[in-house]
């Protein structure tokens, strides 16, 4: 079956409304002189599925292509059937690395799947519209990624007003690590021409987005990439308000890259560095690469300049890792100063190299997406759940940075940072709130907290507390009554 000259809704589930969905503006792009409608939908993971359908359904599309995460996937897998009640005939099609990397568990187990697109997608789809869904799994090698259109055009950009802006100036990465997709055979390193991107920044920034944020998953596997684009934009931003994520490897930045990255604005560029742990034998096994002793040099140099907003990066569940390791990789990069600390756990994604060698470390996994372990050889579920916690508390607590002075009081009365963490993750399950009902996140917990200390210790940390109270509070504008209005115009 021959599909022309269609109806086509791309549709995505975003973890929050400010993302957007890279893989739907690239698909739309690469079929775009096909002479098909092409409409995009993008929803968060708060919207009810059954209105998304209603929603889609409404458009009256012909094919309905769905980009599946691991993030979405199970909400995904109650969207097909509702879309399949309300629209019998449309040809539904999935893709994303979710759906596939084992498209043959999505045909066999969600009711209403047509077809399974693997790979990157730009090329399979283009094929699947011209050649029909065939035996059910697209598997087309994709166009070489300096080829590829620029994914957005002057239409998007109104939609993205308030999200952020997201751009690939390279796919692919030079690093095998095994838990993660980019470490396939499949995932070839490929950068876009400088002049190209050059180009697709200007057009982006020319829309004053709050926030570009390029998705290469080693920004600076190319040091002359990277520094062409960091002074590019250095020498172009003025009074353009946007801001620039990376994601980057701190064990090939060199003395050239904090020449360049001394110019920078405080604030304009954020980088996020996967450090995932400082055990060199748990960095061995799952192919992480460079050594921490260089890495925190790098790293200490980064925050102690100021310029750059360092966000950093943990994974428990490693192989090797145990709590004692947890804990002295947490204290390691918490007493660096980053500005975000992210402490994750493993997801054991299937396609992966660790998912095949998961078995012989001990590791348990859920067999659900977002696939999380459960347990390793080195770490109890009871660990895991203590480091859950202590997660849980830095997000609400640390990152946000609203109590510094309250903090900076609770660490001296701790050996190491994860005690005060984990005092904090104790004193949260005895009062049983558990993690992600947010009243931990603000004074009144901490107010508890601090009462329960020695009467010599609460009262420093009580007056920080209050400190930061004041700091947070605006003040208060005087009031201008209608009477005194009206004198003024007199």
């Amino acid at each position: 079956m021959s599909i022309m000259r269609k109806k086509i809704a791309l549709v995505a589930i975003n973890a929050r409304y400010t993302h957007s969905c890279l893989a739907l503006y690239c698909l739309k792009s690469y079929v775009r002189g096909l002479g098909h409608y092409v409409f995009l939908r993008e929803y968060s993971l708060r919207r009810d599925t059954d209105e998304i359908a209603e929603e889609i359904a409404t458009g009256k599309p012909d094919v309905v292509g769905l980009s599946v995460y691991i993030w979405n996937a199970e909400m995904m897998k109650r969207l097909v059937p509702a879309l399949r009640r309300r629209l019998p005939g449309t040809l539904i099609v999935l893709g994303g690395p979710e759906a596939g990397y084992d498209p043959d568990r999505w045909l066999r187990g969600v009711p209403g799947v047509d077809c399974v697109v693997r790979g990157p997608g730009e090329q399979g789809f283009a094929h699947l519209l011209a050649q029909g869904p065939g035996a059910g799994i697209i598997d087309v090698p994709n166009a070489p990624f300096p080829e590829l259109p620029f994914p957005y055009e002057e239409a998007d950009f109104p939609g993205l007003a308030n999200r952020y802006v997201y751009y690939e100036s390279s796919r692919g990465c030079p690093f095998r690590c095994t838990y993660c997709i980019s470490s396939r055979d499949d995932q070839a390193l490929e950068f876009r021409p400088p002049e190209l991107v050059r180009e697709e920044l200007a057009v982006i920034l020319s829309r004053k987005p709050m926030m570009v944020k390029f998705v290469d998953r080693t920004f600076n596997a190319s040091r002359n990439h990277s520094r062409g684009i960091w002074s590019l934009l250095l020498d172009i931003h003025g009074d353009i308000p946007t801001r620039f994520h990376f994601e980057i490897h701190p064990a090939l930045l060199e003395e050239e890259d904090f020449e360049i990255l001394s110019r920078c604005p405080p604030g304009l560029f954020h980088f996020e560095i996967g450090v995932q742990t400082v055990n060199p034998w748990a960095r061995e096994e799952i192919r992480r690469g460079g050594e921490w002793a260089r890495e925190r040099q790098q790293i200490e140099r980064l925050v102690r300049d100021g310029r750059v907003r360092v966000h950093l990066d943990l994974i428990a569940g490693l192989p090797g890792d145990d709590l004692a390791w947890a804990q002295r990789s947490f204290n390691e990069l918490y007493s660096l100063g980053p500005r975000h600390l992210q402490l994750g756990f493993l997801k054991v994604l299937p396609g992966t190299e660790m998912a095949a060698s998961a078995p012989v470390h001990g590791i348990a996994w859920d067999p659900s997406p977002p696939y999380r372990v459960r347990e390793t050889a080195w770490l109890s579920a009871d660990d895991l759940n203590r480091l859950d916690r202590v997660a849980h508390l830095v997000d609400r607590l640390h990152n946000t940075g609203r109590f510094p002075e309250t903090f900076r009081a609770l660490e001296t009365l701790y050996e190491a940072p994860f005690d005060l963490y984990d005092g904090l993750g104790n004193f949260m399950n005895e009062r049983g709130s558990p993690p992600g009902r947010g009243r931990e996140s603000g004074s009144a917990f901490l107010g508890e907290f601090i009462a329960r200390l020695q009467k010599g210790d609460a009262g420093p940390v009580k007056m920080a507390l209050d400190r930061d109270m004041r700091a947070m509070t605006p003040p208060r504008e005087t009031r201008i009554t209608p009477a005194a209005r009206r004198r003024g115009r007199a």
